[in-house]
């Protein structure tokens, strides 16, 4: 039935509906309006002069999302969701505040477009509300929305299920107006996340699901098509084209399990906390092999007994999106297999109790409205559970590594924010214990970035040479160009703490043929002015404000480098002036 039919007959009860949604998903989400920025947040966001500065943004749109150095094993480009950080920063500067709020409005439009999905594809408005109603409770969306940079599946959803919704009327009522609007959503949620280049897949499934293959053949050719040259522009800008080829037959058994290990978090979504181990992974191989044969079970079920299994049918495309994530070897994040990933193709396990709830006899209805409400009520009280994990840093950490005392990456980053609260010992202590732990993970080998850490608190508590040696080490043995150049950072610094500035410049000038930050050229900058060489440090402190304009705290020494410069008439001072940050 079509939608704008289903409207017609029953528009007061739909409207009614999706106010209910609305409603309850601002009350379920409200609380985090007042929450910090987390992790990712830092660099993505709060100091992300690509946020900050329209010339900055407009001058990287071709560079990935994560660029070199700063997160070299990272392989993104999604502009549009830069550009939706840099419409927040515009509207609300950086306070966190903002941030929250639209990754709590766009939540609720991406629930209304499940409502209004379900509707058009079961043609019965309660049904398609209480799959809406499950999927705006799950309680691992917690990670997507309470989380800043959990924005691009929020913004994905959005896509994909508007473009799903275009596509599906242009299945059963045909018309060309809706065709376009299907390629016209469905190509800027490309520049959102890559994963959505298995549209034409999702598009597919529908196609076979609604019988419409003569109708469908010709439009799915065009959405394959948009994906080629797509996946081969992203492959281009990102450098990821050489992930494939790592793939081999050997890591058939972990996508195997790992199915098992999404089919668990969609039907039943209750952990001890957000957030999944590796450990867990594999520690408890058969229980993910089961899950996996229970779901696929489902689905042959669906697909056989059709007529019976109307809403499951439509949620089994959506599915899709998991297939770039399901080999934890290929992935470019951590934790490999992480909750977030599974915020659209969470709509299975409402649509699957929705059609075990019609399959009931009349007996049966008042248990199952009874469950219906407690299970409602469940969901709630364990997303709110769940919510509070992402209020900051320090909460997020120290719960997760109290929960998870064997999983040494959550080490680094708590240690990191205790080195830039100046409590060098303890971040020390935490460094080691990360590593200590970690010697033996096949998912995430901390060492070399630990040690970098670590040699880096050792110049500012009083052993520099063990810290430059440290560096050294990694720099000689590293096959990271990311770890590489951030280790010739340190070795710079150390030659400039012991005043040999020739040698520092020598070590940036070998980082930079790795790749130019804000932080390289401002390093270079301090060096620089430290040898009387002020035209050179002014052109340098330049460079690092075209990377990154929002060098506010810098002011003073750009002043100073300026009336330097003016007077100088190009020859190094006999004795060098000592120029500190800050001044």
């Amino acid at each position: 039935m079509a939608l704008r039919e289903i409207a017609a007959s029953s528009r007061k009860l739909c409207i009614l509906l999706v106010l209910l949604l609305l409603v309850v998903n601002l009350l379920l989400y409200s609380g985090t309006l007042g929450f910090d920025f987390l992790k990712d947040d830092h660099v993505l966001v709060e100091n992300n002069p690509r946020v900050k500065s329209g010339k900055v943004f407009l001058d990287t749109l071709g560079k990935r999302f994560f660029a070199f150095p700063d997160f070299a094993f990272l392989h993104y480009w999604r502009p549009l969701t830069l550009l939706s950080y840099r419409v927040d920063y515009l509207l609300w500067g950086e306070t966190p505040n903002g941030f929250h709020l639209a990754n709590v409005l766009i939540n609720a439009a991406v629930t209304v477009l499940v409502f209004l999905f379900f509707l058009a594809w079961g043609g019965r408005a309660v049904p398609a509300f209480l799959v809406a109603l499950w999927f705006s409770l799950f309680p691992l969306h917690a990670e997507n929305v309470a989380w800043i940079s959990g924005r691009p599946d929020l913004l994905a959803a959005l896509f994909v299920l508007a473009a799903a919704l275009a596509f599906l009327r242009f299945l059963d009522a045909g018309g060309t107006k809706f065709l376009l609007f299907t390629f016209l959503l469905f190509m800027p949620g490309l520049l959102v996340k890559e994963n959505l280049v298995v549209f034409p897949i999702i598009a597919l499934i529908m196609t076979l699901m609604r019988g419409r293959w003569r109708r469908g053949r010709l439009p799915l050719a065009g959405l394959a098509l948009v994906s080629a040259v797509f996946a081969l522009m992203h492959a281009i800008i990102s450098g990821s084209g050489g992930m494939l080829a790592r793939a081999s037959f050997s890591q058939v058994p972990i996508v195997f399990q790992a199915i098992g290990v999404y089919a668990r978090m969609i039907l039943v979504p209750i952990f001890p906390d957000p957030y999944f181990t590796m450990v867990q992974f594999e520690s408890r191989p058969l229980e993910w092999v089961v899950w996996a044969l229970l779901v696929l079970f489902i689905l042959a079920i669906a697909v056989w007994k059709k007529d019976r299994w109307v809403y499951t049918r439509g949620a089994m495309g959506f599915l899709v999106l998991m297939v770039p994530v399901l080999n934890p070897v290929l992935v470019p994040s951590y934790p490999p297999l992480a909750m977030r990933f599974v915020y659209l193709p969470a709509v299975m396990g409402g649509a699957l109790l929705v059609d075990l709830g019609m399959r009931l006899g009349r007996k049966w209805k008042p248990v199952l409205m009874a469950v219906t409400v407690l299970s409602g009520i469940a969901l709630y009280w364990v997303n709110m559970v769940y919510q509070d994990y992402f209020r900051n840093d320090e909460a997020f950490y120290a719960r997760l590594i109290s929960n998870h005392p064997s999983d040494g990456s959550l080490y680094l980053p708590l240690a990191l924010k205790r080195a830039n609260e100046k409590r060098y010992p303890e971040a020390l202590n935490l460094v080691r214990r990360g590593v200590e732990i970690s010697k033996n993970s096949r998912w995430m080998d901390v060492r070399e970035m630990a040690a970098l850490l670590e040699a880096n608190l050792l110049l500012v508590t009083g052993e520099p040479e063990a810290g430059f040696h440290r560096a050294q080490r990694i720099e000689r043995e590293t096959t990271q160009d990311g770890m590489r150049f951030k280790a010739l950072m340190i070795m710079a610094k150390y030659h400039e703490m012991r005043k040999e500035f020739a040698e520092s410049l020598a070590e940036l000038d070998r980082a930079e043929k790795l790749g130019s930050t804000a932080e390289l050229f401002l390093q270079r900058c301090l060096v620089l002015a430290r040898m009387g060489r002020w035209r050179e440090a002014q052109i340098a402190m330049e460079q690092a404000r075209r990377l990154n304009p929002d060098l506010t705290d810098f002011s003073g020494l750009s002043r100073l480098l300026r009336s330097r410069g003016e007077s100088d008439p190009g020859e190094a001072s006999p004795q060098p002036a000592p120029v500190r940050r800050g001044e």
